[in-house]
C-alpha cells in the first residue's frame, strides 16, 4: 500500500480504471477526492450511530466511550480510509473536518438527550462538537504515532472527551423514562 503523499491523480484514475477526464468531472483535484473519502467516513459513522438503541446506556459517559469506539470501528474496517483521513492534510480535508465533527456532535447530543435529562447549558452543541474533535485529535495522534488506532487509544479518546464534558455536565444525569408505564 502506498503512502498517501505518493498518490497522484493519474495513479488514482489508472487504479479506478476511469479516464482522467471523467474523474475531473466529479473531482477537480486530488484534494477533492480525499474530501470525498472523508465525507464517506462521516457518513459511515453517522449511519452506525443512527441505529443505536440509547436505552442501553446507563450513563452519558458510556455513550461517549461508545461514540469513540464506533468512530474507530469504521476506520479500522477500512485501513485505506484511515490512511486518507489521518495521513493526508489538504486544504479541503482540514476545513470539512470541522463541519463533519459538528454533524456527528449534533447526532450525539440528540441521542444523549433522548436518553437523559440534560440541563440547559449555554452553547451545548458547540461543547459536544469540541468533545468530538478531541476524539478525532486523539485518533490522529495515534495514527501518526503508530499508523493505527489501538484499543488503548480508543479508550484515551473517550477519556479525553468525557473529561472535557465533565466541565459542563453533571456526573449523573437522570434517565428519561423509556415507556409510559414506568
Amino acid at each position: 500500500m502506498e503512502e498517501p503523499e505518493s498518490i497522484t491523480y493519474a495513479k488514482v484514475c489508472v487504479r479506478a480504471k476511469i479516464p482522467r477526464a471523467s474523474a475531473y468531472h466529479f473531482f477537480p483535484n486530488l484534494g477533492a477526492m480525499y474530501l470525498g473519502l472523508r465525507l464517506v467516513h462521516a457518513e459511515l459513522v453517522s449511519h452506525r450511530l443512527e441505529r443505536v438503541d440509547t436505552s442501553a446506556f446507563e450513563t452519558w459517559q458510556q455513550y461517549v466511550y461508545f461514540l469513540a469506539k464506533e468512530a474507530a470501528s469504521g476506520l479500522r474496517e477500512d485501513r485505506a480510509l484511515m490512511r486518507v483521513v489521518y495521513g493526508v492534510r489538504s486544504e479541503e480535508t482540514m476545513h470539512i473536518g470541522k463541519a463533519l465533527d459538528s454533524t456527528l456532535a449534533r447526532l450525539a447530543l440528540t441521542q444523549v438527550e433522548e436518553r437523559f435529562l440534560v440541563p440547559e447549558i449555554p452553547d451545548m452543541p458547540r461543547k459536544v462538537a469540541i468533545a468530538v474533535s478531541l476524539i478525532d485529535s486523539v485518533f490522529r495522534y495515534a495514527y501518526r504515532e503508530g499508523g493505527d488506532i489501538s484499543d488503548e487509544m480508543v479508550s484515551e479518546a473517550g477519556r479525553a472527551a468525557v473529561a472535557y464534558l465533565r466541565s459542563y455536565l453533571p456526573e449523573f444525569l437522570q434517565a428519561k423514562k423509556t415507556n409510559p408505564s414506568q
